[in-house]
């Protein structure tokens, strides 16, 4: 219903300019109201898709870390098995010392009798013979895993090593602003540098002010010479409700058109379009409470996630 009110109301705008307006100027205002709605719903669908990718990576490092918990379980159980094995190997061969022992004990004995001497311990040798190769496969999988195990565990140190060495070198480009207006952490093998609202933007705008492109310049600079990085730009407000004036209509809107804004500044200073990720978190992931003005403030900021990619750990555990 709100959307033919909406339709109505246009052509009942259209018809008053046509009254009161030069053909020219009424064909450039619906043109430009046509452009407003496309572009609001491609950076709507925009906001989706970035949504999609950011919840497909973060179950893919969970799925992964579970993996690599599971193998390292595997492994110790593995170990286990082997050496249950190999002591079960030394027992048959000294059971098979003692059926040599035997019979040469019995060779005077009857020939039948030798006979089914003979026919044990050949059944012995193959038990053993069985046994034998089932410890070799055991062992040679053990070995196997235990090498896995250990590039794996190389990795996630490699990875570990490699977020604090991004994170002091974001710290180090990053110096001269307060920590008020900017942070850089590392959590959970990830970089995250935030940045507050006064920062970047005036109430309310998706421009960047002066002092907050000089921010994103050096980094971009950091990030240049880190291509194996995936960059999420998280857009995030406050809780109070916008007047919704032209294509911005709500939170949402704000947060996804300031993402995108710092993503040009960053791709325009060098950094790969293919490695960035645009978000809008809206209102719905305050890192403070809204009651109160200094708790606002905290809340309507940008968070660029730096992750590494995971291509060399999923190629070790055979992840396609």
């Amino acid at each position: 219903m709100n959307k033919y009110k909406y339709i109505t109301s246009i052509f009942f705008l259209i018809s008053i300019f046509s009254a009161c307006v030069p053909a020219k100027k009424l064909e450039d205002a619906v043109t430009l109201n046509s452009s407003l709605a496309a572009e609001n719903n491609n950076l709507h669908n925009q906001l989706a898709n970035s949504q999609d990718e950011g919840k497909a990576l973060t179950s893919r490092i969970d799925e992964l870390t579970d993996q690599v918990n599971k193998l390292a379980s595997d492994t110790t159980f593995i170990g286990e098995r082997y050496r249950k094995a190999s002591a079960l190997n030394s027992q048959v061969n000294n059971l098979y010392e003692q059926s040599i022992e035997q019979n040469e004990s019995l060779l005077s004995k009857s020939s039948t009798e030798r006979l089914a001497l003979g026919d044990s311990l050949k059944r012995k040798q193959q038990d053993i013979y069985q046994k034998g190769k089932a410890l070799d496969s055991l062992q040679r999988n053990l070995i196997e895993r235990e090498g896995k195990l250990a590039e794996l565990q190389s990795l996630l140190k490699h990875k570990d090593s490699a977020a604090n060495a991004l994170k002091s070198q974001l710290t180090n480009a990053l110096l001269g602003f307060e920590t008020s207006d900017l942070t850089v952490e590392q959590r959970n093998g990830k970089v995250y540098v935030s940045m507050a609202e006064k920062l970047l933007f005036k109430s309310g705008s998706t421009t960047v002010d002066t002092k907050g492109v000089d921010a994103l310049k050096k980094l971009a600079a950091v990030l240049r010479s880190n291509s194996d990085l995936t960059i999420n730009v998280e857009g995030h407000t406050d809780n109070v409700p916008l007047t919704g004036k032209g294509a911005i209509k709500d939170n949402w809107d704000l947060s996804v058109l300031r993402a995108t804004s710092i993503i040009r500044i960053l791709t325009d200073n060098g950094v790969v379009p293919k490695q960035i990720i645009a978000s809008g978190r809206g209102e719905y992931f305050p890192v403070s409470a809204n009651s109160s003005s200094e708790g606002k403030a905290k809340n309507r900021r940008t968070e660029i996630v730096l992750s590494p990619r995971l291509e060399e750990l999923m190629k070790v555990i055979g992840v396609d």
